[in-house]
């Protein structure tokens, strides 16, 4: 029984960690630039370079620059089980981040960043949506050195160091057990790089890359078995869960046809197939030792297209929107109530405004979900269906500082 009890733990454990794939590629980085569509590797021109092409860093004309971002993030997680019953989670989260970039000479300039560049988020089912509560989250943060070399007057190149720290967080209670617990935490290391071409003042084109790392999660694993057979039993395991951060390649452009107005073109491309599993460990277990299972997931490559534009309006008061589509990299057979993936149609907007050495940003995203179904057995034997859907909407305030 006590097998059967670890064996079902680390089940949600598992069903927990594959929680962020494609639906969790966070690309909230700066107010402007999301309030352009989040087509911005083309165009790189504030702080926030540093995640969607670090060769903008060049170009900038500030001395140093400081940006500092929050967002609020709302999801509608939709998940309707064989019986009908349609469940909802709604899990807010707000994400802070901080952008500088510093010219350090002539051609040569510097910058950090500090964010989320993946999940960021999570899920929060009551007992009365599944029949048992489970609450998790996961979030990689990101500290990011960058160097940036103007090589001409027209080409620029920029490199980052990507210094990961992942954080997982379950909690979950299903009879016969009592309160089980997971907290997990590991580091890695990953590089980009990035090319930004101005042919002109009116177009520019750019070029971002993120390299792929092997993300390693350490903590425990407590479960508390409560039945009348054996009263009840507290556990605290040593836990490892191990899994492959993607390929990451952006390609964008950027024309001014006249000096007031910007439009933006991007398109960005991930290999979430390098996360084709998770592995889990479970160590010192008592009487079986250590448990490793091996959970196989098959994501896909997807395309991301964002298209956005900028006017403005008078001098330093700017207004922007834009649009975007999203592919989900969940197979069909991926979905559960863990991992709702669904293709996105998003609109963002957003508004700006410049006063001497300080930039206020606001940003709208509204992100609607295409329902996917996916067969299944119901508890009774019959064919069935599930439904999976995810709605989100999101505000984001920036302030940027020029010195």
């Amino acid at each position: 029984m006590r097998k059967g009890l670890l064996v079902g733990c680390l089940g949600f454990f598992l069903l927990a960690t594959s929680l962020w794939a494609g639906g969790w590629n966070n690309t909230l980085m700066g107010c402007r630039a999301l309030g352009l569509g989040a087509a911005f590797v083309g165009v790189a021109d504030d702080p926030s370079a540093v995640f969607y092409n670090p060769a903008g860093l060049a170009f900038q004309p500030e001395r140093f620059s400081l940006s500092l971002d929050g967002f609020y993030v709302t999801p509608e997680h939709i998940y309707t089980l064989p019986n009908g019953y349609t469940a909802e989670s709604n899990y807010t989260t707000t994400i802070p981040q901080l952008f500088l970039s510093y010219k350090a000479s002539d051609r040569v300039s510097i910058g950090f960043g500090a964010y989320v560049p993946y999940a960021g988020g999570g899920i929060d089912w009551k007992e009365n949506d599944l029949g048992f509560p489970f609450k998790s989250y996961l979030g990689v943060l990101s500290l990011t050195p960058s160097l940036a070399f103007q090589v001409n007057e027209e080409i620029s190149v920029g490199f980052n160091l990507n210094f990961y720290k992942g954080y997982l967080n379950v909690r979950a209670r299903m009879e016969p057990f009592g309160p089980m617990e997971g907290d997990e935490v590991g580091s890695s290391l990953s590089i980009g790089a990035g090319v930004l071409i101005k042919p002109n003042d009116k177009l520019s084109f750019g070029l971002s890359l993120r390299a792929p790392t092997k993300m390693k999660l350490e903590g425990t694993t407590s479960i508390i078995v409560e039945t009348p057979e054996i009263g009840q039993v507290k556990m605290k395991l040593d836990s490892t869960t191990q899994f492959n951060l993607p390929w990451d390649l952006e390609a964008g452009v950027a024309f001014r046809p006249w000096s007031n107005f910007l439009v933006s073109l991007s398109a960005q491309y991930t290999m979430w197939s390098t996360l084709d599993k998770v592995d889990k460990t479970i160590k010192n277990v008592p009487v079986m030792g250590t448990i490793q299972e091996k959970e196989v997931l098959n994501f896909k490559d997807i395309l991301i297209f964002h298209s956005g534009c900028e006017l403005m309006i008078t001098e330093g008061l700017y207004i922007r929107g834009g649009l975007g589509y999203d592919r989900s990299a969940s197979p069909k057979e991926s979905l559960n109530f863990t991992n709702i993936d669904v293709d996105k149609f998003t609109l963002l907007g957003g508004i700006g405004y410049r006063a001497g050495k300080i930039t206020l940003d606001f940003a709208y995203i509204y992100a609607r979900g295409k329902e996917r179904e996916k067969p299944v057995i119901s508890s009774a034997g019959f064919p069935a269906l599930e439904k999976y859907n995810l709605n989100v909407n999101i505000l984001g305030l920036g302030v940027t500082f020029h010195f």
